[in-house]
Formats: C-alpha cells, sequence, structure tokens
C-alpha cells in the first residue's frame, strides 16, 4: 500500500521533454489528450449508460426488448428519414448504401487510433534524436535549470555545460576527409538542408523538417481518415454546419450522426423464420456529433497551425543571412568582444551551422532568448583560433592536430 501511495504522489514529479516547439506540443500532448479524454467520455456511456433504445412490438417481453436492443447494437442500424417509405429488402441489402449506420460501436476505438496517429511524428523525433549524437532533452532541462536559477553559480554552471556539450557535438560531427566529392558534399549541404547529414551539421534541421511533414500530413489526413471511418464525405462536414447556421436552418438534425434509425434483425422461432423491423433511438449520437464537430474544426486548426509553422522553420533553416542577423541580434545583447568583420558569418555558416543554430533556437523558443542568447555568447567566446581552423579547413590531418590543440579551452570566458 505504501508503495501505491509513493507512485501516486510521484506523478507530479512528471517530467514533460520539451525537445521541440509549442506546436508539436498542440498535436502530441494536446490533441492526444483530448482524442483519450472523449474515448473515455464515449466508452462511459456505451458501458455504464444506455447507448440504444428500440421501440419493439407489443407482444415482445423484457427478454424480446433486450435481445433487440443488443443485436441492433451490434449490426449496423441505417438511416431513413420520417417521410421516406421503407423499402422492401433489408438493412443487409444497404450495406453498400449511405444509409448505412456502422460506426457507433467502433467510436472509442477509432478516437483512441486518432491520438496514437497524432503522437507517431513524436516517437519518430525521439529516435531520430538519440542517432543524432547530442541528447537535446538533456540540453533543454539544464537550459530549464539556467532559466529558474536563483544564485548566479547554479546559472553559471548550467550554461557551461550547455556550451562544453554543444562545443563537443559540433567539432565532433565532422568530415575531416579531404577531397573533391567531400567538397561537394560540404557545400551542397550548405546550400540544401535536406542533403547531408551528421557530418555535415544539417541531420538534426532535416530530421526535424521531416517530423513536421509527418505533423502536417497527420492534421490533414486524420480528416480524410474519417472518411473511410464514418463512411461519409467528412472532411466536408464543418463546411455543412457553417452553411446549416447561415442559412438559419437546424445543423442539429444530421444524417451522418442521426438520432433515430432503423434496424432489421431475424428471429427463428420453432421451425419459422420471423422479420422484424424495429424503430431505434442512438442516444450515443448525441455525444459522437458533438465530439466529431469539435474533433473537425479542431484538426481544421491544426493544419492551418502546423503549416505556418513548417514554412517558418524551411524558411529559418535555408535563408543564411537570416541565420546570421540571428545571431548578430543575440551576441549584440551579450557585448564582451569586439568582433572582426567576416568571422561571425564564418562562425555561423563553418562553427555552428544548421544544427548548432537549431539547437539555439530551440532553447530560446522553449527557454526564452536570455538562455538561448547566454548559450551562443558562451560558443562565440569559445570559438578560438583552433576552433576556427576546424571549422573552416575540415582536413584529417589538420583536424586531429586543431583538436589537440584546442582541448585546453572548453569553458566559457
Amino acid at each position: 500500500m505504501d508503495r501505491l501511495f509513493k507512485s501516486i504522489l510521484s506523478i507530479r514529479e512528471i517530467k514533460f521533454r520539451s525537445d521541440d516547439d509549442y506546436v508539436d506540443r498542440l498535436s502530441r500532448q494536446y490533441t492526444v489528450l483530448i482524442l483519450v479524454c472523449f474515448a473515455f467520455l464515449v466508452s462511459t456511456k456505451q458501458f455504464v449508460g444506455k447507448p440504444i433504445a428500440c421501440w419493439c412490438p407489443a407482444q415482445f417481453t423484457e427478454s424480446h426488448r433486450d435481445y433487440t436492443n443488443t443485436v441492433c447494437w451490434v449490426s449496423n442500424t441505417y438511416y431513413l428519414h420520417i417521410a421516406t417509405t421503407i423499402p422492401q429488402k433489408t438493412s443487409y441489402d444497404l450495406k453498400d448504401k449511405d444509409e448505412m449506420i456502422s460506426y457507433y460501436q467502433w467510436v472509442p476505438l477509432i478516437l483512441m487510433f486518432q491520438a496514437v496517429l497524432c503522437f507517431t511524428p513524436c516517437l519518430v523525433w525521439r529516435f531520430t534524436n538519440k542517432r543524432s549524437g547530442i541528447n537535446l532533452a538533456h540540453l533543454m532541462d539544464a537550459a530549464h535549470v539556467c532559466s529558474q536559477a536563483s544564485y548566479l553559480e547554479i546559472r553559471e554552471k548550467a550554461v557551461r555545460y550547455i556550451v562544453n556539450h554543444m562545443d563537443r557535438y559540433l567539432l565532433a560531427q565532422r568530415d575531416y576527409r579531404t577531397g573533391c566529392c567531400i567538397r561537394m558534399k560540404h557545400f551542397i549541404a550548405k546550400v540544401c538542408c535536406l542533403v547531408g547529414g551528421r557530418l555535415y551539421g544539417n541531420y538534426l534541421t532535416s530530421a526535424y523538417l521531416f517530423i513536421k511533414l509527418l505533423y502536417v500530413t497527420n492534421a490533414f489526413g486524420q480528416l480524410f481518415l474519417l472518411d473511410a471511418f464514418l463512411g461519409q464525405n467528412f472532411h466536408m462536414y464543418g463546411f455543412h454546419i457553417v452553411k446549416r447556421l447561415i442559412n438559419g436552418r437546424d445543423w442539429s438534425e444530421s444524417q451522418r450522426f442521426p438520432r433515430t434509425t432503423l434496424c432489421d434483425f431475424e428471429i427463428r422461432h420453432q421451425a419459422r423464420v420471423h422479420s422484424y423491423v424495429v424503430q431505434c433511438v442512438l442516444t450515443i449520437n448525441l455525444f459522437n456529433e458533438k465530439i466529431f464537430i469539435f474533433i473537425w474544426f479542431w484538426f481544421v486548426f491544426m493544419a492551418f497551425v502546423t503549416v505556418v509553422n513548417f514554412i517558418k522553420w524551411i524558411i529559418r533553416a535555408l535563408y543564411w543571412p537570416g541565420q546570421v542577423q540571428y545571431v548578430r541580434k543575440q551576441l549584440r545583447a551579450f557585448e564582451t568582444t569586439q568582433r572582426e568583420p567576416g568571422i561571425l558569418a564564418k562562425f555561423t555558416e563553418n562553427y555552428l551551422r544548421r544544427d548548432g543554430l537549431f539547437i539555439i533556437r530551440l532553447i530560446g523558443l522553449n527557454l526564452g532568448e536570455v538562455v538561448a542568447g547566454e548559450a551562443l555568447c558562451g560558443l562565440w567566446n569559445n570559438y578560438s583560433p583552433e576552433r576556427r581552423l576546424i571549422a573552416e579547413k575540415p582536413g584529417r590531418k589538420q583536424g586531429g592536430k586543431s583538436r589537440q590543440n584546442g582541448g585546453q579551452r572548453m569553458e566559457v570566458v
């Protein structure tokens, strides 16, 4: 019992990772939480409440009525307007028609599957992040300590850890081979962030852009995926609701989520088979309709936000003058040394490269630009002539010698 209470009390100590930006967390954290809550709500209604109630013939006993409700719940029903004549065919002949209502039993599983899809890009990002050679989660934890530190000594130690960790990563993840092909790969990696890899300073950036593309695909794909689940053109459902509201029509009477449906079933009594058509009330659709209306507007909002965010990250990754301007702006607030002309651009393009700038921007987005500026200032002060030689003139012999000479200066000046 004591272990149980300790486990419950330790829930408040759970730390949420911040190795992505706020738009990613909208999908992997808040959207997943919303979908799981909706799945729990619908499941409660199914197993605790009464999701369906059918109007049975007068000769039916209580056991007959229970059987009818159960059969109509586990089998598909179909929708016909009250003024429409019931066709001379069973619901089994309507399986390929729009009248079939075949989703209401599976709504909790559909919502849980959507939650898994929303979290999948995060799993891919964490897998690729582990292969990068640097632990972004630990860097973000150190940046968090720096932003929350009450004493200057703790803050300086946290910044020193970030700078030393990034410095080792930026110098170790390099291709020190020589040759025309290697120089060509470096040039292509500098121009295009999607070509290269860990040794060319754009692995994290290209992986993160790919994850952004997965988030965009997920946001749009969820709407079209529900077309297959619900058997309807769900991706246009929100426009249909808005149009009915503008025209002043009642939007609650929906053919997509009908409250009243028809159910055909057969009962074998001795040697005879009796066919029945009963009218059922799907009370569960009162919840399903409101839930899926919210889901439609939420995913449209998510699609818009993720597309805008994806475009912003592409511009940041490709536009080098903007990268240099960002570094200049950050260092301007921590003016400790005079910068030589042209050194800042080389510091940005050859030493930090895209991955270093990506980490700095991620720190700024999650923990504030002050912490990002302090880490960037520490890297600038660490940019010794030996490191400059390694960054600007990569070669196996020179790189090894430079790293050996530069190993004496690993602290923040």
